[in-house]
């Protein structure tokens, strides 16, 4: 079940809105306003627009939701049963109007002025289908994405070069909303986002990487990237191999041997957790052997 609970209608919508911010909502009620807050604080004013998606959170999140609809003409509501992530990003792109879209996870927070700087470069770059800026990580020993301003006219030059594998998250990028027209987000499915963005990258779009804003990370010890288990080592892996073969990366290639590293890495920890061999490779299959029979 999922209806539009506040907010204005499609009708009531600017026809020539230029962006669309998709929020997904569960169980972040303490982290949800500073989230929105850092939105509405872009300052694109009336060319934006904001979908707060309530994937069913059993906390005071729906009653947020609506609070800041009333407060603000720019946001919609949208509550649906929880269906998890990749399902409220498709719920928000089903009735976003913006020529461009973009996500914002609600635990997330945006850095100051990054949309308008960046809406002001793919002005200047009215080709570009998909722009992808800097993240900062909250996390004590790891690493942000740190970029250069570059335009990709072969979308596998964007996922060679760059090792797009390292930061195919769905946030820090801002994307032409016709790309979704084929494209959606898979349901209660972990590593979602480079699935997703390996089959937008099949549509040949003009891929652009720029130094500014920052879309700042904040870890989370419950969240889904922090508790692997079987099936998502495994729906991980089955989507590495998927891009690899879209992506026509021979095994051991010069751009692609780091991809098939962490492939391997995948590998093993399922191997560790579930016994099963996904890559036949005789090196992947020695290194499980050896692993049953000296693990003790």
């Amino acid at each position: 079940m999922q209806f539009v609970k506040k907010g204005l209608t499609l009708q009531e919508k600017k026809a020539n809105m230029l962006l669309t911010v998709i929020i997904p909502v569960y169980k972040t009620e303490l982290t949800l306003d500073r989230c929105i807050e850092s939105v509405l604080g872009q300052e694109v004013s009336g060319d934006m627009e904001v979908i707060l998606v309530d994937d069913g959170s059993p906390d005071n999140c729906p009653a947020l939701c609506d609070a800041w609809a009333e407060r603000d003409s720019r946001i919609r509501v949208v509550h649906q049963q929880n269906r998890g992530l990749g399902a409220a990003r498709n719920a928000g792109l089903d009735i976003a109007t913006g020529e461009y879209v973009t996500f914002v996870d609600s635990d997330d927070y945006l850095a100051a002025d990054t949309y308008p700087h960046l809406l002001k470069r793919l002005a200047e770059w009215p080709d570009v289908d998909i722009m992808e800026y800097e993240l900062k990580q909250t996390k004590a020993g790891e690493d942000g994405v740190t970029l250069t301003d570059k335009v990709y006219r072969d979308a596998r030059l964007y996922w060679l070069q760059t090792r797009a594998w390292w930061h195919s998250y769905a946030w820090n990028k801002i994307y032409r909303r016709r790309l979704f027209d084929e494209v959606r987000y898979a349901d209660d499915r972990f590593c979602e986002d480079m699935l997703a963005l390996v089959q937008l990258l099949e549509r040949k779009p003009v891929v652009a990487t720029v130094h500014m804003g920052a879309y700042v990370y904040v870890w989370n010890d419950n969240g889904l990237t922090a508790n692997v288990t079987a099936k998502k080592a495994r729906e991980l892996l089955e989507t590495q191999i998927y891009a690899s073969g879209v992506m026509r990366m021979s095994v051991f290639s010069h751009n692609g041997l780091d991809f098939y590293r962490t492939m391997m890495y995948r590998q093993i920890d399922l191997y560790r957790a579930s016994g099963e061999v996904l890559l036949q490779w005789p090196f992947v299959r020695l290194l499980c052997w050896l692993h049953k029979h000296i693990k003790g």
